[in-house]
């Protein structure tokens, strides 16, 4: 039977079939009955060649009836859906590869208001193009792939319908395999299955090759030049390309995201406050006012947050404290209000509480941890006491214990004005700064610039930020009026003090420095920065990355031998703790886990068991993993996470005892960016190339649009030959006088 492409315009261009029994019946109206006594001779004739001439006439007009519906049938681009169709075909290949990414998700609602998701309608698109090429005959081979199962690209992708034949039971197959696949957590492009789709090409095949795209087509996946390259390739390989948009263009729908919910310094110690920061995006059109914020430590809800304005395309971070009073592992939650996109209205961190956290002081001073020395001030900053808890514990240790001692468990180390560090010392401070710890070394009458220079320098490539020159005085200031002798530069760990002029600062006084050569040029140092600075100009603290850590100068004594800071100033003890959370913040801080990656427990031989239960989510249920490594050697238990939310890694240790670890795992927050490429920059894009595009939403209104196979040609070239055989009979049909020449008049 026949379909059409465009059935709306057979309803409307049908009528004008009549358009020519019309004009007959109109003309046989305006004919006048005359009596002419001379005409009756000729009625004879008229009555002997009557039927002819009828016969002629409705020939005429069955003609002209047929060229007008011909005309309208073609305008509808009709198909043809039965067996009969394979006789204008053949049987060919059809790729179908889904996006199934979590942008996919968008419940952006249609002009009539119904909201489903771009996944929705997708799978419509899936299930209707295995029943149209069913309709064909069943000649028609059909594979489909999600994007997350082709994403790489490799031999592990795999299809969830490999070449079947598309009859009523390969219809039957597509539909339940279409029906039970669920839009991923996964952030994907088009990329990998495009790839796998130029692969599939068979040797020595010259069947017809079609690969449908269905997906929601956003501007980050299909501007950059990496998929256009693969769409091309795909096109040589001789693939026709269908692109089908299952999105919905909105002007006023947009999309907010929680794009990170992290820790920032703080001590994760049991009863002390840790800093944690939300940031929300908005990538709709228009601004956002007046946004609530859900939070949830653990499973409590606390007093939300409410964020005044979100500008369109900006983001907002806000920042709140948590404090837990029991150790081990605690999960913050952020939520927003339902959207369009509810896949990335929430987020989770895990943040895990310790007893206390162990911070080592070296020093070479005997006296230096009683009172009077750099290690008792410094200790005293770092751990108050007197009900002020930050979950310090400070641990003195002379410089021998660098290379006695375990160096992990210490975020950061504290080198107080030491005379002459070994090398193996040194070797051990810079090998905890490249993991990602922070060393800080305050300066005194006890350190030597030569020394410095030449061990932990090294012009340039050691550990301590610069070269020094020796010690000088740091004179009074000229005139009545008192100058600070500390001026606060643009750096986090000092904004506190930093505005307007501080009083607390206005007390501090440096009496002497350790001052830089004059040759070395700070501008000119990669990475180094200042912190604190001199009234006269030279630096007081600085810092220079090392690996993956800091390393850090302060040019003056932690007592009061040089200076009079630590005496009493409670500026001396926010820049200590200060300092302290900025440079264990770099060895705390981790990228996030994303879904898709990996969530791996490193087991310990002789002390772990070998196997790890992970309760993943949603729902918490348990995959068992084994791990296994060369004897002696620590193995390492993995499993890949692809729900975002908090997963428990569960072992035992030989003696009996259970550990327990929980990991946040966020999604691809980039993927929530949900503009879409349109058109007109879709073509700009794959200029060339040559493809089709359709909205899924305009072609599921009439579901057998595209069955079986075109009949457009044949309708016209069927009308061709009807408007020949019109103009031949009318002429046939009509009076022509004769012509006589004007040499026989």
């Amino acid at each position: 039977m026949p379909t059409f492409d465009f059935l709306p315009l057979v309803w409307w261009g049908l009528p004008l079939v009549a358009v020519p029994l019309v004009i007959h019946l109109i003309n046989l109206l305006r004919h006048r009955r005359v009596e002419w006594a001379a005409m009756e001779f000729l009625l004879a004739s008229r009555k002997k060649y009557r039927t002819r001439v009828l016969l002629r006439q409705w020939l005429l007009l069955a003609l002209r009836t047929a060229a007008i519906a011909g005309l309208v049938l073609g305008l509808a681009q009709p198909r043809w859906r039965s067996a009969i169709g394979g006789l204008f075909g053949a049987g060919g290949h059809h790729l179908v590869l889904l996006d199934d990414s979590y942008s996919m998700g968008d419940l952006t609602s249609d002009s009539s208001g119904a909201s489903e998701s771009a996944f929705d309608r997708g799978r419509r698109v899936v299930e209707r193009v295995a029943g149209d090429l069913a309709a064909t005959g069943g000649s028609d081979e059909l594979s489909l792939g999600l994007f997350s199962k082709l994403a790489g690209a490799d031999e592990s992708a795999r299809l969830l319908v490999d070449r079947q034949l598309m009859d009523a039971r390969g219809v039957q197959q597509v539909r339940n395999a279409v029906g039970r696949t669920q839009p991923s957590w996964l952030a994907l492009g088009p990329r990998g299955p495009l790839a796998y789709g130029t692969k599939l090409v068979t040797a020595g095949s010259d069947a017809p090759r079609t690969a449908w795209i269905i997906s929601d087509f956003r501007s980050r996946d299909w501007r950059p030049a990496e998929t256009v390259a693969e769409v091309r390739r795909l096109a040589e390989a001789g693939w026709a390309i269908r692109l089908v948009d299952c999105s919905i263009d909105s002007k006023t729908a947009g999309n907010l995201a929680i794009t990170r919910l992290e820790a920032v310094g703080g001590v994760p110690a049991a009863g002390v406050v840790m800093p944690v920061e939300v940031e929300v995006r908005n990538d709709g059109q228009e601004s956002v006012r007046d946004l609530p914020l859900e939070i949830r430590e653990d499973t409590v809800v606390r007093a939300g947050l409410r964020i005044a304005e979100i500008p369109p395309g900006g983001s907002v971070t806000r920042r709140f404290d948590v404090r837990f009073a029991e150790t081990g592992g605690h999960v913050v939650a952020a939520r927003l209000p339902a959207d369009i996109l509810p896949a990335d209205d929430i987020s989770t961190c895990v943040i895990d509480v310790v007893p206390s956290v162990e911070v080592l002081l070296v020093s070479d001073d005997p006296t230096g941890s009683m009172r009077g020395g750099d290690a008792f001030y410094l200790a005293a900053a770092l751990a108050p006491g007197g009900g002020a808890a930050t979950g310090l514990r400070p641990r003195v240790e002379p410089p021998a214990a660098l290379t006695a001692i375990d160096l992990t468990p210490f975020d950061v180390i504290w080198v107080l004005d030491v005379e002459r560090l070994e090398p193996p010392a040194i070797n051990a401070l810079e090998a905890h700064a490249r993991s990602g710890g922070g060393v800080v070394f305050f300066c005194g009458p006890r350190t030597r610039a030569d020394v410095v220079n030449r061990t932990l320098h090294r012009d340039g490539e050691g550990l301590f930020p610069l070269p020094l020159a020796g010690p000088v005085e740091v004179l009074p200031a000229p005139g009545r009026e008192r100058v600070p002798d500390v001026v606060v530069e643009e750096h986090p760990v000092v904004a506190v003090l930093s505005g307007q002029r501080n009083p607390l600062l206005d007390a501090v006084r440096i009496d002497r420095v350790l001052a830089p050569d004059r040759r070395f040029d700070e501008a000119a140092t990669p990475g180094l920065r200042r912190l604190l600075a001199l009234r006269t100009g030279g630096p007081l603290l600085v810092e220079k990355p090392f690996g993956n850590g800091l390393g850090v100068a302060v040019l003056t004594t932690a007592g009061p031998e040089w200076n009079n800071w630590a005496r009493g100033n409670p500026s001396w003890v926010v820049v200590m703790l200060e300092l302290q959370n900025h440079l264990a913040s770099q060895r705390r801080h981790v990228g996030p886990l994303r879904v898709g990656d990996r969530v791996v427990v490193t087991l310990q031989p002789g002390v772990d068991e070998t196997e790890v239960d992970f309760l993943v989510p949603p729902d918490g249920a348990v995959v068992r993993q084994a791990a296994a490594a060369p004897p002696g050697k620590p193995f390492n238990a993995a499993l890949r996470i692809e729900h975002p939310g908090i997963c428990t890694a569960r072992w035992r240790r030989v003696d009996g005892t259970e550990r327990e670890r929980l990991t946040a795992v966020s999604l691809v927050p980039d993927e929530g960016q949900l503009e879409r490429i349109g058109r007109e920059r879709l073509d700009r894009a794959l200029v060339g190339i040559p493809f089709r595009y359709d909205r899924a939403d305009a072609l599921q209104p009439a579901a057998d649009a595209l069955a079986g196979v075109p009949f457009t040609k044949p309708l016209l070239l069927g009308l061709l030959v009807i408007l020949l055989l019109e103009q031949f009979v009318a002429f046939v049909a009509s009076y022509h006088p004769r012509v006589v020449p004007r040499g026989r008049a």
